[in-house]
């Protein structure tokens, strides 16, 4: 009885702050805003302080992005809202957070060029077990 208040605790913790369970680096694919162009690449997602830092490496480009975790809908869902710059353009991206069937993080979502927000992108990060996904 006691192991499972240990672990109802540990789910409840989990669920009010999620940035542990995202540290990770993620394999990308997504799909340009406005564009059939599609892309992959990697992110690494790291926890620091009450920010979390989000490094996006899509072909030779490496940039570096802050993510914080928001509460959307009534339900208060917890998701993942990232805003980046490429040199030319900013970005915000609000992800969904979800989990695989091994509890590794999965992150889907819509990004928006902060210009023009009618045209939508989108992508999808997966956590890697192999360690294929690279972004320093």
């Amino acid at each position: 009885m006691l192991l499972l208040c240990a672990i109802s605790s540990a789910d409840s913790a989990k669920d009010k702050d999620p940035s542990g369970f995202l540290s990770a680096t993620y394999g990308l694919i997504g799909k340009r805003p406005g564009s059939s162009e599609t892309y992959s690449g990697a992110v690494a997602i790291k926890p620091h302080g009450n920010t979390i830092e989000v490094i996006r490496c899509v072909g030779s480009s490496r940039i570096k992005g802050k993510g914080s975790i928001i509460s959307i809908t009534s339900d208060k869902i917890p998701s993942l809202k990232v805003r980046w710059r490429d040199g030319k353009d900013d970005y915000e991206a609000l992800y969904m957070i979800h989990s695989d069937s091994d509890n590794y993080a999965r992150l889907s979502g819509p990004y928006v060029r902060l210009h023009d927000e009618t045209k939508l992108g989108w992508e999808l990060l997966y956590v890697d077990p192999d360690d294929a996904a690279v972004c320093k």
